[in-house]
């Protein structure tokens, strides 16, 4: 193995949930949803320990992991071929796939598979030279995700880890009650992103919110909560409908 925590965040994609040990706790990866190790929790079949109730929450709150990871839109497949993938998850043959497809022919469809593998391996070639990046020089920083949609991805965009802090403990308060405030609101595009990020994770991925509810939220981050609103729509840490009715983390 080149690199212990590659293999550990690809089964954490796989499993949907990690193993978070300095919480004692299994951890939903798409809703933060936490299973802490030694309690019991009700699932559908009866009850089960964390790890388990972790899995199932998965399921059935997500849809499980595979459809979880591609509705988080970080997949890079063509729309087709994340079609394909789906439908050859759910099990169906080439035939019933082409027909999916609007009657393409087989060919198309053995076409897309090997187009899916040759994917696969490319992603395994990246990981090992990630791996062995990360082993030759192991200061190599990482940077943070944003948004799939996000439509800034270029050097005013990217924040490593470390800067990350550095700027959420330069312009955020933690409160007494564990909510968080803004001490003022920074022009950099770079420290706008951090801050939207972790303002976004006030926000949970399993449920809509009503615009009141979403104002009632920022309105204690900082005081101008409206253009908060705008900023996490516009760089699309937030999601609504047209008649902006229902906001949603994607």
């Amino acid at each position: 193995m080149i690199n212990d925590h590659l293999q550990e965040d690809l089964l954490d994609l796989i499993h949907g949930f990690r193993n978070e040990q300095e919480k004692g706790a299994f951890v939903c990866m798409y809703c933060g949803a936490a299973f802490e190790e030694g309690l019991v929790y009700p699932v559908a079949a009866g009850s089960a320990q964390a790890v388990r109730a972790a899995a199932d929450h998965v399921e059935t709150a997500h849809g499980g992991a595979f459809a979880a990871l591609l509705a988080k839109g970080n997949s890079g497949l063509p729309e087709v071929q994340e079609k394909v993938l789906r439908l050859l998850y759910e099990g169906k043959s080439d035939a019933e796939i082409a027909e999916a497809l609007g009657g393409k022919s087989a060919s198309t469809v053995r076409n897309h598979r090997f187009a899916l593998r040759k994917r696969e391996a490319e992603a395994r070639t990246f990981l090992a030279l990630i791996g062995l990046l990360d082993r030759r020089r192991p200061g190599t920083p990482r940077f943070v995700e944003y948004p799939a949609a996000l439509s800034v991805k270029d050097e005013r965009a990217m924040a490593s880890q470390a800067e990350a802090e550095e700027i959420e403990a330069r312009y955020l308060q933690v409160l007494p009650e564990g909510g968080i405030r803004l001490a003022r609101w920074p022009k950099k595009q770079k420290e706008k992103l951090v801050l939207l990020r972790r303002i976004a994770e006030l926000f949970r991925t399993d449920r809509r919110y009503a615009e009141k509810e979403v104002n009632a939220v920022l309105e204690k981050v900082w005081e101008d909560h409206v253009t908060i609103r705008r900023y996490l729509i516009e760089y699309r840490f937030l999601d609504r409908k047209s008649d902006g009715s229902e906001y949603w983390r994607p």
